[in-house]
């Protein structure tokens, strides 16, 4: 229903004026004269596209007019009998997209505004912390300006103890006996997750070791997800534990295995079981070296990314050697052979993947491995919403919410059905509202102070004051509702810092922050330095430097790691290592732990910036 506001995960704000009104009769020319051309002031809410290239969410038509009414669609068709004062876009030489929908990410901070700005309009989120999505179904199920993707998801995932999913922080009640699985289940549609993941995953993959749940577990929380007339779908990485995963009645798998190719005769039983899969081709591509998003990001403007985004697309942290990304492809290519339903997903923000931005690198990959231009497009629209039964959304059809994306060119005439045109946007429509794309943040003032000339080194002989700048203080998530402590100390002319990493926070720390401005993240600008430089040891485990630039508080700022061992090293981190506008300009420099969670100690000394 139509709404003034939005609460929750929304904010409120006004767009563009509708453009100017039509004189005359009802208009039964598909472009009038007075039509306004795509990339013009967007009409909202109540406006048509006319004579447009139409991909519905499962097939092209050419020459079509798309009728938007109060944010919803109310007609389609050739040439279609509009009011005379009905605002026009002209379609011609474009076609006209459903919003996307990725299959697999994981949100928090902004990424529900990353993604819109890419025209990926409602995420599938496949973990995060219950709180978020309750509070996000008032604002899905509203008709209303927004500046963020719609939100759907799972909500907690099932897993072992300290299996996969217990090492980011958030709190998770992990199962040690398919008895408890019926009470898990009711205890998650309690909370509102729209469907049910399960964690088949022992690490053998990628090469490690973690704890799993096992066959009857996992086969216990399938049974009950259906009793509770939800979905479930299962987290692999290995062809055994996918195939497991369908015979004991899996809804959908989430993620591609990378170890082994599957048989032409399994994958005519997953078909035949009506299962999905969402591949997540994009991070597994970027985990072996290939990200298409980064690709995508030499074609894009620049003020279209968060630093968040240009942080996770640039992020190395799950780089390894090996074929995985060539075996994941030939699966999705053999599943689609078989008549598999493949959904788009990138597990964004995930190492070397964006959110918003990498779902054109997906249907890329999905191109490459033989779905064909409709197939493509319906993986992240139609075939999507009908996997997860997601409603009104995925396809331009009457009653549909009005989620639109606009790109120059006619996709289907192209020689190969190039999807490579996706980026190439011109206008998005967010419940029938044109999206403002620029990303917020990422600029700089041009009146952040500089640094003083000359060397700049704090070495603690004074005890905690830096000697430069506002100073050292503790930093952990407890900002963001996390729970981990930490404690700073001076000994022996070195700063000591020492704590716990807790559950609590998607993504915890601890540590010690420097600022270097008059006040805490108050940017200086120190252009003409290049390398951020300290001693330090410790307790041999792997820390992280945070750098805070101008403006980007809010955001996962960039990172480096380093290593404290037990004898006194330098490090040496060259300041464009984080993958910020400018690294120059520093509003903070945390030195702090992560994962593992535990307890930690390490020291810092001859802190400089040269």
């Amino acid at each position: 229903m139509k709404s003034e506001h939005r609460s929750g995960v929304r904010s409120l704000w006004i767009l563009v004026a509708a453009a100017a009104g039509f004189v005359g009769a009802l208009a039964t020319l598909p472009v009038p004269d007075s039509a306004a051309a795509p990339g013009q002031e967007a009409p909202e809410e109540s406006f048509a596209i006319v004579d447009v290239t139409l991909f519905d969410g499962e097939s092209f038509g050419r020459g079509q007019d798309v009728w938007i009414e109060d944010g919803r669609v109310r007609a389609l068709g050739p040439r279609l009998r509009l009011p005379a004062d009905l605002p026009r876009v002209d379609g011609r030489g474009h076609t006209l997209l459903p919003g996307f929908i990725d299959g697999h990410v994981h949100t928090f901070g902004g990424t529900l505004g990353d993604a819109v700005r890419f025209g990926v309009t409602s995420v599938l989120d496949q973990f995060t912390d219950p709180a978020l999505p309750a509070g996000a179904r008032t604002a899905r199920d509203e008709i209303a300006p927004t500046t963020e993707a719609d939100l759907f998801s799972a909500g907690m995932l099932a897993t072992a103890p300290g299996g996969h999913g217990t090492q980011f922080g958030l709190a998770v009640e992990p199962l040690t006996d398919p008895a408890n699985a019926a009470a898990w289940v009711r205890a998650r549609k309690e909370e509102g997750s729209d469907w049910i993941k399960i964690v088949s995953e022992d690490g053998g993959a990628y090469r490690g070791e973690i704890p799993s749940l096992d066959r009857e577990t996992i086969g216990a929380l399938i049974a009950a997800a259906h009793a509770e007339d939800l979905l479930a779908v299962v987290h692999v990485s290995a062809l055994q534990p996918a195939l497991d995963a369908v015979a004991l009645g899996a809804d959908g798998l989430v993620h591609v295995w990378i170890d082994a190719a599957i048989s032409e005769d399994d994958a005519r039983r997953f078909a035949e079981a009506g299962v999905f899969v969402v591949p997540t081709l994009s991070v597994i591509a970027g985990m072996f070296g290939d990200s298409t998003g980064l690709r995508i990001l030499a074609e894009t403007d620049a003020s279209l990314l968060s630093p968040m985004q240009r942080q996770t697309l640039s992020d190395p942290s799950l780089l390894r050697a090996g074929a995985g990304a060539e075996v994941a492809l030939e699966n999705v290519r053999r599943l689609h052979t078989a008549g598999v339903r493949i959904v788009a997903g990138t597990d964004a923000p995930n190492p070397g993947t964006g959110t918003g931005i990498s779902m054109h690198g997906e249907l890329r990959l999905l191109a490459a491995a033989g779905l064909g231009s409709a197939g493509v497009l319906a993986s992240a629209t139609s075939g999507a919403a009908d996997a997860f039964g997601i409603p009104g959304r995925g396809r331009i059809t009457e009653g549909y919410v009005a989620d639109l994306v606009l790109v120059r060119g006619n996709i289907e005439s192209d020689a190969e059905g190039d999807v490579a045109r996706t980026t190439d946007i011109v206008t998005i429509w967010k419940d029938g509202y044109p999206v403002v794309r620029e990303a917020a943040a990422g600029t700089f003032s041009p009146e952040i102070a500089p640094a003083p000339e000359g060397a700049i080194l704090v070495d603690f002989e004074d005890g905690i004051d830096s000697g430069f700048g506002f100073g050292w203080q503790v930093t952990t998530d407890a900002m963001n509702g996390g729970a981990s402590t930490a404690e700073l100390a001076v000994e022996d002319g070195a700063l000591v810092v020492s704590g716990e990493t807790k559950v609590g926070f998607a993504f915890p720390w601890a540590g010690a922050i420097w600022f270097p401005g008059p006040q805490p993240m108050q940017a200086v600008d120190f252009s003409g330095r290049s390398v951020l430089r300290f001693r330090t040891r410790g307790d041999g485990r792997s820390y992280t430097v945070m750098l805070f630039g101008g403006g980007a508080a809010a955001t996962v700022p960039p990172m480096a790691p380093f290593v404290a061992g037990p004898e006194w090293a330098v490090i040496e981190i060259p300041l464009d290592s984080f993958a910020t506008a400018d690294p120059s300009i520093i509003a903070g420099l945390a030195f702090v732990a992560q994962a593992p969670l535990g307890s930690f100690a390490f020291e810092l000394d001859d802190v400089e910036i040269r």
